[in-house]
């Protein structure tokens, strides 16, 4: 008659495990020294991720009987299982006393060795293991393993290859041979590899492999096919979650990204290089607030990193939180001081701050610790232009020369050769850096599927002046704030408007903030702020007075966060908030509003010479000029609806008269005169604009019909203009300029 463990045996032979178990169960019951059953008990909770479990049992078995080698092999790999590899080593070696030169016991143990960070004890074992059994596959690929983790990954490979040669059907070998094809630049050899181990043995692991593969030979929706797979077959494994993320943000889908990275952070919450990703990609999505915290996030986790400090000083910069950005660049170099970045962010605070010879002193730093470092490069010169030294100019040339250099660091260097050119008053030469320049720039945007869309731009201009139109005006009349605080000075870049808002802010009653990105933010959050998963357009008709007033106050409470309490005015100069009028204005219906316009021909020029990574729309003509014939559509619109005056000022008759436009526009503000707003070039406060360079001068005429100097060059450009491109001639329906 069969005994009860043979049936035990019999049903674990037929697949029936659960039962198998159940046997056991009662066999131990009945006989708590029956070793046998406690044993294969042990190792069926084993196969069933119960770790724990599995090594009290089978610890029982070898209490039973202490002479019995398998024991202590499967012991020791519920040990390994329960991240105890001091004990799975002590139960391989006493394995190996019982049972001398056992392949298997030197296999586990070399395993147990690398999990206790025991990686040439580990080599050795493996090395033995295959002297007795040079056919045993898993050995091979244990070894390989191995050699990778010590650091030597040319013979790791030639074992990973024997293995997938020795057993074709052999997952881990298939698998482990086609990441070190990848990791050694050779995609194609290791695609068939871990295809082969996907089929074998599909899980997380094995379909993340496959995607990373698929995705080094640029097969972007197989591979994010592939990490969906492995996303579905292992819904807990951060990895597969982080690729997938990175690799969206690497094609410019940077939204669909952040959601792939949080769940990275949350399933590997002590993972560093998730959370600098993750910050990484809301920072690419104008999340600052989300991007510092997550790079907080890293800092808590790893202090001394010094990129995430700098990155997280940077952020810091934008808003306007200088103190604190410089700490960061402190601690930064403070930890590497020969970090050149965070030399590079000191000179442009520096910079900002009007601090013109600290910014050299930092720049050249910069060069002189990180000698190929394109931006460092760029931005002494763009400081410098027409005192840009030859030597230095000779070390700009060298590096543009270099084939090394990227196509993102050429063109930061092209468009700074290109104002040195100009303020050398050589045009052509400029005109010929900044065609190649923007095209280097238009490139890469257009490679990652990042590009400017005109058409959306158009459709979005199309659905404001449909929303907020005079029916608009009339349900929100007196439903906002009665504050006065708020100037909003709007335009086109490099219309003038920091040019008035350093006029605006040297009187001693205003704060100038700088460009803010609070009244976009504002009307983008209504969806979330109202509860609904409509557009903001269509929750226009859902916001009632009470909601408006709500909007206001938020507004002014991160007004009050930025400025000082004794500032009346606070001047937002965010250019593009002349798509906002409508919002705004039923914001604040007394604040200021101040519109910035220009000869178009100066500003096309001017944005097509100013190295904008931010405006995407500035590295195409076509682009440049669909955009302004967008701008003066909608411009029109509002001067036509608005019900509050929209001041314009002229940038000509600034720079022709600037006591009388300066009076203007302070008398616009509801303020009295104050003289210092004519020395607004003597002003010490931070700056953060394209035009830092020249709001610190006094005023000058040579930027204005700049552009007839470059006629001759980028006559294209200018053709391409909508028509009148003169300010001075633009139809004007609202209230006279200022």
């Amino acid at each position: 008659m069969q005994t009860p463990f043979a049936t035990a045996v019999q049903l674990l032979r037929a697949g029936r495990r659960q039962e198998a178990a159940a046997v056991c169960e009662k066999i131990l019951a009945a006989d708590r020294g029956h070793s046998d059953a406690a044993h294969l008990l042990g190792v069926l909770r084993l196969q069933d991720g119960a770790a724990a479990e599995a090594a009290t049992l089978i610890e029982h078995a070898v209490a039973v009987r202490s002479d019995v080698p398998d024991y202590y092999l499967d012991l020791a790999e519920a040990y390994r299982a329960s991240g105890r590899a001091g004990d799975a080593v002590d139960c391989c070696q006493t394995a190996l006393r019982l049972r001398a030169a056992d392949p298997a016991a030197l296999n586990t143990l070399g395993l147990a060795l690398l999990d206790a960070g025991r990686p040439e004890e580990a080599i050795e074992a493996f090395r033995k293991t295959l002297d007795l059994r040079p056919d045993f596959a898993p050995a091979h690929n244990n070894l390989g393993v191995a050699l990778r983790a010590s650091g030597r990954p040319d013979s790791a490979l030639e074992h990973f290859r024997r293995a997938a040669e020795l057993a074709p059907d052999f997952a881990p070998g298939r698998a482990n041979l086609g990441r070190a094809l990848l990791n050694n630049n050779r995609p194609e050899e290791a695609l068939p590899h871990n295809e082969a181990a996907a089929r074998q043995q599909p899980n997380a692991d094995t379909f993340t492999d496959l995607a990373n593969v698929l995705w080094a030979l640029k097969k972007v929706e197989e591979a994010v096919a592939k990490y969906l797979d492995a996303i579905r077959l292992g819904p807990d494994r951060a990895v597969p979650h982080a690729n997938l993320g990175r690799l969206l943000r690497d094609e410019g889908r940077t939204w669909e990204a952040i959601s792939w990275l949080k769940t990275a952070t949350r399933l590997a919450p002590e993972n560093v290089d998730y959370w600098d990703d993750l910050a990484g990609v809301y920072w690419a999505n104008d999340g600052a607030a989300d991007a510092m915290a997550a790079w907080e996030r890293v800092l808590a986790l790893a202090p001394r990193r010094v990129a995430a400090r700098t990155s997280l000083g940077w952020a810091l910069q934008e808003d306007g939180r200088q103190a604190e950005a410089a700490e960061c660049y402190r601690l930064a170099l403070g930890v590497q001081p020969d970090y050149a970045p965070a030399h590079l962010n000191t000179g442009v605070l520096h910079e900002e701050k009007g601090e013109m010879t600290e910014a050299e002193a930092a720049y050249r730093e910069a060069i002189r610790l990180q000698p190929s470092f394109a931006l460092a490069h760029s931005r002494l010169a763009t400081l410098l232009r027409g005192r840009f030294p030859a030597a230095d100019q000779a070390a700009l040339d060298e590096l543009l020369a270099s084939p090394n250099l990227g196509d993102e660091g050429r063109a930061r260097l092209l468009f700074a050769t290109a104002h040195v050119a100009d303020a050398q008053g050589d045009a052509p030469r400029a005109a010929e850096c900044l065609r190649t320049a923007n095209a280097l720039c238009q490139g890469q945007e257009d490679r990652k599927k990042q590009g400017y869309k005109p058409a959306e731009h158009d459709r979005y201009v199309g659905r404001i002046m449909a929303s907020f139109g005079p029916e608009w005006f009339a349900r929100t009349a007196g439903a906002g704030s009665s504050s006065r605080r708020p100037v909003f000075i709007f335009g086109l870049p490099r219309s003038g408007t920091t040019l008035v808002e350093q006029i605006l802010a040297s009187h001693p009653a205003v704060h100038g903030a700088g460009e803010l990105s609070l009244a976009r933010r504002g009307f983008e959050s209504l969806p979330t702020v109202l509860g609904r998963t409509d557009s903001p357009f269509q929750c226009l008709s859902h916001l009632d007075s009470a909601g408006l007033r709500r909007f206001a106050e938020k507004h002014l409470e991160q007004l009050q966060a930025i400025a000082p309490a004794a500032a009346d005015r606070v001047v937002d100069k965010m250019p593009d908030n002349y798509l906002y009028p409508g919002w705004l204005v039923a914001l604040f219906p007394n604040a200021t509003f101040i519109h910035c316009h220009r000869d178009l021909r100066d500003i096309a020029l001017s944005c097509w010479m100013t190295d904008f990574r931010s405006l995407k729309w500035t590295n195409s003509i076509e682009s440049i000029a669909g955009r302004f014939r967008a701008y003066r559509r909608l411009m029109g619109h509002w001067e036509a609806t608005c019900p509050v005056t929209i001041h314009r000022v002229r940038y000509e008759d600034t720079v022709a008269d600037l006591e009388s436009v300066a009076r203007r526009i302070i008398a616009a503000c509801g303020l009295d005169w104050n003289p210092a707003c004519l020395e607004f070039h003597r002003s010490k406060r931070t700056v953060r604009t394209a035009s830092v360079t020249q709001v610190r001068q006094p005023i000058f005429t040579t930027s204005v019909a700049r552009w007839k100097r470059y006629e001759p060059d980028l006559a294209a450009l200018f053709d391409a203009l909508p028509e009148p491109v003169d300010a001075r001639e633009v139809h004007q329906t609202g209230p006279a300029s200022v």
